[in-house]
C-alpha cells in the first residue's frame, strides 16, 4: 500500500506513546493491498486529529484513530490505565473517530466535487487491548467500527471496509481524485492504475513548492440532545513542501 509519508517519523520511533501508531503504520506500509494511506492527515486541525486516512481499491475509504494502551469505560467515559491509576480522557476516542470520518466526508464532497456521496467508515483501533463488551456496545451505538489486538492489522482494516454497505466500490481513479483534493494538490497519484508494489516506479508525486492553507473560518459543532459537545475551528496554517515535478 502507498503511504504518506513513506517512513514513520524517525523522532517518534523511540516514543512509547507512538508505538501503537508505528505498528499500524508499518502494517499498512508493508501490506500488499492496493490503496493509499495518509498518516496524520489534518493533525493541526483544531481539536480534531486524524491518525490515518485510508483508501483501499474496490473496497471503501475510512478514518482510523489509533489509541495505544489499555482503557476502561466508567459511566460511559473513557479512562486510561497508567502507573498512577486510571486517568480520565478529555475526549472520547469513539467520538474522535466519528468526527474524523465526518470531516473527511465533507472535504471530499466539497473539494473533489464528486457526484456521489463519499461514505467514510469511522474506525477506532485499540491494538493493545482484547475485546471489551462495554466499549463495543458504545461504539455500536455510534456506528464506529473497532479493531482490537491483531497479528494482521492491515488485513483487519480491509475486512472492516469490506463489510460495509458501500454501493459503489472505490476505483483507483476515484482514490487518486479524492487524495489530490483533500491534500490540496500536494499528493498526485497516477489516475490510471496503481503501479505494482514490487516495481521501483513511483506513482505518488509531490508537487513542487505547493502551499496549502486551512481556512480559519471553518467551524464544526456537534450537538447531542441539544447540548454542544465539541467545537473545533481550523487554524490558519501554511505549509511548504518540495518534491519532484510530475512528468
Amino acid at each position: 500500500m502507498r503511504m504518506f509519508p513513506r517512513e514513520f517519523p524517525p523522532k517518534r520511533r523511540r516514543n512509547p506513546r507512538r508505538r501503537a501508531e508505528q505498528q499500524i503504520f508499518n502494517a499498512l506500509a508493508t501490506s500488499p493491498l492496493r490503496g493509499f494511506a495518509y498518516y496524520e492527515w489534518r493533525r493541526d486541525y483544531g481539536e480534531i486529529e486524524v491518525d490515518f486516512t485510508v483508501w483501499i481499491e474496490y473496497l471503501a475509504r475510512g478514518v482510523l484513530q489509533v489509541k495505544g494502551g489499555s482503557f476502561e469505560l466508567i459511566d460511559g467515559e473513557f479512562h486510561r490505565h497508567t502507573r498512577d491509576g486510571l486517568v480520565h480522557l478529555a475526549s472520547s476516542p469513539i467520538d474522535e473517530a466519528w468526527l474524523g470520518a465526518l470531516d473527511l466526508h465533507d472535504e471530499i464532497a466539497e473539494k473533489a466535487g464528486v457526484p456521489y456521496d463519499p461514505f467514510v467508515v469511522p474506525i477506532l483501533a485499540l491494538p493493545d487491548m482484547d475485546p471489551d463488551v462495554g466499549i463495543e456496545n458504545l461504539a455500536r451505538r455510534k456506528r464506529v467500527r473497532l479493531l482490537w489486538r491483531s497479528d494482521a492489522p492491515a488485513e483487519a482494516v480491509a475486512e472492516v471496509l469490506r463489510s460495509q454497505p458501500v454501493r459503489k466500490r472505490l476505483t483507483w481513479e476515484r482514490i487518486a481524485r479524492e487524495v489530490e483534493a483533500v491534500t490540496d494538490g500536494l499528493i498526485l497519484l497516477d489516475k490510471r492504475q496503481p503501479v505494482a508494489e514490487t516495481s521501483d516506479a513511483d506513482d505518488m508525486i509531490l508537487s513542487p513548492e505547493v502551499e496549502t492553507k486551512v481556512s480559519p473560518s471553518r467551524l464544526l459543532r456537534i450537538n447531542a440532545a441539544g447540548v454542544p459537545v465539541l467545537e473545533a475551528r481550523a487554524r490558519d496554517i501554511t505549509v511548504h513542501y518540495t518534491g519532484r515535478q510530475a512528468s
